[in-house]
């Protein structure tokens, strides 16, 4: 689905200033669209459910639907062109990092190395 595709439908949106609203109104914007949201949430599960209630569709992140459980009444679809955004991990200073940490943030970056 593109941003022209999907202008004219009615968007529910998570509240002004959250990253994943940010994030929906530049994918838009670099399309030269200015979208008006019928709706606006601070839950992603009342977001979910609306869009499943019929009400408007939305653009949540991929985690919120990757379980079939999660995705109940909901159809997801692929944007082109896509969202993506960086994350990091923030860590005290004054703490060792355990092993079993270790391993996630080798894991980590072992696939942020990885060519998609």
């Amino acid at each position: 689905m593109t941003p022209e595709h999907l202008c004219e439908l009615p968007l529910v949106v998570f509240e002004a200033g959250s990253s994943t609203r940010l994030l929906i109104n530049e994918w838009f914007l670099q399309a030269g669209i200015r979208v008006k949201p019928v709706t606006e949430l601070g839950s992603i599960e009342a977001i979910k459910e609306m869009v499943a209630a019929g009400l408007g569709y939305s653009i949540v992140p991929r985690m919120a639907v990757a379980a079939v459980h999660h995705r109940r009444g909901l159809q997801v679809l692929q944007l082109v062109p896509g969202l993506s955004r960086t994350l990091g991990i923030a860590l005290r200073q004054d703490k060792p990092v355990s092993k079993a940490l270790r391993q996630v943030l080798d894991a980590l970056h072992n696939l942020n190395a990885t060519p998609p």
